[in-house]
């Protein structure tokens, strides 16, 4: 039986090694404690860094709004959290509450990405609305559109006008976003790749209509991160593996 060198077998896992190596060093930090599960470890090591920065860039690109705004909408707001949630029921880091989240086609307001891209979607709509009045879309993003009507303005509710000179305060100054860590593994959710893609086109069925296209596309992503969790662990799993002994 012939041997081949490592790096020529699979030169793609090869190439990734470097990328791998510290989640390869979490996996095995977390098999030796003998603490988490299964599911807490493969999240572990899928584990990616995401840049809300980027994001709030790529919304304000996207919907034409003022990236200082966005920014000071999300500081705000939740403080740049994607996990938080209002008493009264407001999600994520742009604060949307579940049914406007639905109108815009948020699928999950906990996924940072989707949450802050809604809420552009959202204040571009209120600016568009009032002319691009920055007072009144704020106030109608705090307190709802009916009440800016049903006031004739800024609705007379303390929590608003304190939200409003709150936001323009943040807006005048260089906010930094910061990053967040992402689970690969949630990023991956095929059902959530879906829906967000049905929900793009307009349609109710969410999540649950496979074609070709949707599951080729779903195994290919999946598949690629499997593999170079897979190769990276079992095949160099000590660093004297790294220069490729060769296997069977």
């Amino acid at each position: 039986m012939e041997t081949y060198h490592l790096a020529q077998m699979l030169p793609y896992q090869y190439r990734i090694y470097e990328q791998q190596k510290l989640n390869t060093q979490s996996l095995n930090t977390v098999e030796s404690n003998g603490n988490g599960t299964f599911r807490d470890t493969l999240q572990n090591v899928l584990s990616t860094t995401e840049s809300l920065e980027n994001i709030f860039r790529e919304a304000s690109e996207q919907y034409g709004v003022s990236l200082n705004l966005l920014k000071a909408i999300g500081k705000a707001e939740s403080n740049f959290n994607p996990q938080a949630q209002s008493s009264a029921g407001a999600q994520g880091v742009m604060q949307l509450m579940p049914a406007t989240a639905r109108s815009l086609g948020v699928t999950d307001s906990f996924d940072a990405r989707s949450n802050i891209m809604g809420g552009a979607k959202y204040i571009a709509s209120l600016l568009e609305r009032y002319n691009g009045d920055t007072v009144l879309a704020l106030s109608a993003y705090n307190a709802g559109s009916g009440n800016v009507e049903k006031y004739g303005g800024v609705p007379p509710f303390k929590e608003t006008q304190n939200y409003i000179q709150k936001v323009l305060k943040y807006a005048g100054e260089n906010l930094d976003a910061g990053s967040i860590t992402v689970s690969g593994a949630q990023k991956l959710n095929p059902y959530q790749i879906l829906a967000e893609k049905n929900a793009e086109n307009g349609e109710k069925n969410l999540g649950f209509s496979f074609n070709k296209e949707n599951a080729q596309y779903m195994i290919e992503q999946m598949k690629a991160q499997l593999q170079s969790m897979i190769y990276s662990n079992l095949f160099f799993a000590d660093d004297s593996d790294k220069d490729g002994q060769g296997i069977l």
